[in-house]
């Protein structure tokens, strides 16, 4: 039976606590890695957010209306004891296991191959203000360290300094990573896109301390708004901002605006705060994408530059890695997974930076995805045996090499190219700061 208590919390927003049938979110594309979504709605109403899209039938009044997973610790603990996982970490189970010495509980469970918790659902913040009031997030936390499993963690609010504490012990036994998103260096403007989330400046401040507690942590700026957030102020000095903050990588990304409530209210705002932008907003996404992406045409027409490619080159001006180093949680092939990772590297290199081969990327890319998912350790195969595996003939040419020399080639030219693939005087576009 489903259970609705209604709270009204801050001004304009209403809390509705219910018991959740469903919380974790699996992928085969990413079989070592769960997603927890404990809140529908979020209260920092940022206008350009894709979870406003109609896909994922959200309720009417997303930004205002949070609907509280309460009995999500429960959730997730029933799905860690289904899976053959025991509360290691926990000092009183009122089972048998309290006079299991903390060294034998380790070992007990040491065969049992582990996975990351990423605590965030990608649209739903769990640091949004309502967290402050339910603690749900910090009770998931909790969990997470009891059976000692790995965390990442992705918001825009400072609220997670909160549990810090927690995150430390994670850290400390297992693995946390605390990513932020910042988009826009100008209060202004921030406030107007994201009005109920923390200032960027907060954000970064968040995200120095997370740094020198020893925690792994990193900047996601997404999405990079044509226009307003692709100018030169806007990205060096979150560049620049992340890396006084001792960020450990840095993603970039682009703004898509899916048809219905997403473009809608991104437009709207648009209109009140840069009415001399929305004509060329709505020319710019004038193809109404399923995806929301951009038609391109447009966007060449106004010589936009790529954001990820953009961001790529920045990254490598400010000495900041392009992607998150992977943890690997105890218990899997290593080998299978270090390798998986080496060869999405090669597929984002080869098919979104240099643009040599979108079909070869993509075939790299899926045969990452099977090696992630094969239960056998590639290393220990026979060389007829790997021969056998469904990749095509070009990819077996990276998993020869790596597995001679535990290395690519082709990363390490590419990675290591002094030749930038943007002048200096492009790395811009001329109308991102001459149209405002």
């Amino acid at each position: 039976m489903v259970i609705f208590l209604v709270i009204p919390w801050f001004i304009g927003m209403i809390i509705e606590k219910y018991q959740a049938k469903s919380l974790i979110r699996t992928s085969k594309r990413s079989p070592h890695h769960i997603h927890l979504n404990i809140y529908q709605g979020c209260f920092h109403n940022c206008c350009y957010c894709d979870g406003k899209s109609d896909e994922y039938f959200m309720h009417d009044d997303y930004s205002n209306k949070i609907r509280a997973k309460i009995n999500a610790p429960e959730l997730l603990e029933e799905y860690l004891i289904n899976k053959g996982f025991l509360p290691i970490n926990r000092e009183k189970t009122n089972t048998l296991l309290d006079f299991v010495p903390q060294s034998k509980r380790k070992k007990m469970a040491s065969d049992n191959p582990r996975f990351i918790i990423n605590i965030f659902g990608n649209i739903c913040d769990v640091y949004q203000p309502a967290e402050a009031e339910l603690e749900i997030t910090r009770d998931v936390l909790q969990v997470a360290y009891d059976y000692g499993f790995p965390v990442r963690i992705l918001t825009k609010n400072t609220l997670v300094l909160r549990d810090i504490d927690l995150i430390k012990k994670i850290n400390q036994d297992t693995f946390a990573r605390v990513a932020f998103t910042v988009t826009l260096s100008n209060p202004q403007d921030q406030l107007i896109f994201e009005p109920n989330a923390s200032s960027t400046s907060e954000r970064l401040l968040a995200l120095k301390k997370f740094r020198e507690e020893g925690i792994s942590a990193g900047g996601y700026i997404t999405p990079v708004i044509p226009w307003i957030g692709d100018t030169e102020t806007n990205l060096v000095e979150l560049f620049q901002q992340l890396k006084d903050a001792k960020a450990e990588f840095v993603i970039t990304g682009g703004l898509t605006l899916k048809p219905g409530r997403n473009k809608e209210d991104f437009l709207k705002i648009i209109d009140e705060h840069y009415p001399d932008l929305l004509v060329l907003y709505n020319e710019l996404y004038r193809n109404n994408s399923i995806y929301g992406q951009p038609d391109m045409e447009i966007w060449d027409k106004y010589k936009l530059q790529n954001p990820i490619k953009l961001g790529y080159q920045m990254s490598k001006e400010y000495g900041l890695n392009f992607f998150e180093p992977r943890y690997i949680p105890e218990g899997t092939l290593r080998t299978n997974l270090e390798m998986a990772t080496i060869l999405s590297r090669i597929a984002f290199l080869m098919g979104e930076i240099y643009e040599e081969s979108w079909q070869k990327a993509y075939e790299i890319r899926e045969a990452a995805i099977e090696l992630e998912n094969n239960p056998s350790d590639i290393s220990l195969k026979k060389f007829e045996e790997i021969l056998t595996l469904p990749y095509e003939k070009h990819v077996f040419r990276h998993i020869i090499e790596m597995l001679q020399t535990g290395k690519s080639s082709y990363l390490r030219k590419k990675e290591d190219n002094s030749q930038l693939f943007l002048k200096k005087d492009d790395f811009f576009s001329k109308n991102s700061s001459t149209l405002r």
